[in-house]
């Protein structure tokens, strides 16, 4: 898979998440995303891997960086590593921030590993809830604080601030 590939890839997703966070909630969206990887998957995991961390890496102009929401980002990615067979998790995790109140950020791990990120990059957020590459939820930490509006039917309002 080429980088051009990859970013038409993610920034398609990007571009039908935009609206679709807002009214449909993460775990339809996630069920959504997964895809069943392709029969071949199994010997283009690791490639596809490193080729869509490194795209993930990327600055620039667009299309050769990726959506800068990360959960638009992730969500891509995500389908794209489910496709090639290398289990990916996608991690929502949550925050507290002085001033700002609770703050959101979604991530992709691959055998426990944060991709495209550093692990002081996520370290500061409580993972609440990880999909795995089948697209079962499970939770991964207990809240100690309420979400805004009670409704922890979508995370999709919180982004990351920096």
């Amino acid at each position: 898979m080429d980088v051009l590939l990859i970013g038409t890839r993610l920034w398609l997703w990007a571009a039908l998440l935009r609206g679709l966070k807002h009214v449909i909630p993460l775990e339809t969206l996630v069920r959504f995303a997964r895809v069943t990887p392709h029969s071949h998957a199994g010997h283009a995991a690791a490639g596809v891997q490193s080729r869509v961390e490194a795209y993930l890496e990327k600055k620039g102009r667009f299309p050769f960086r990726p959506p800068a929401n990360c959960l638009e980002r992730s969500f891509g990615a995500y389908r794209l590593l489910c496709r090639a067979g290398a289990n990916p998790e996608l991690v929502v995790g949550v925050r507290r921030s002085p001033g700002r109140g609770v703050e959101g950020h979604v991530w992709v791990r691959v055998a426990g590993r944060v991709l495209a990120e550093t692990t002081d990059d996520v370290a500061c957020f409580t993972p609440i809830v990880t999909f795995d590459s089948e697209g079962r939820q499970k939770r991964t930490g207990p809240l100690n604080f309420q979400l805004p509006n009670s409704n922890y039917q979508s995370t999709s309002n919180f982004q990351k601030t920096n």
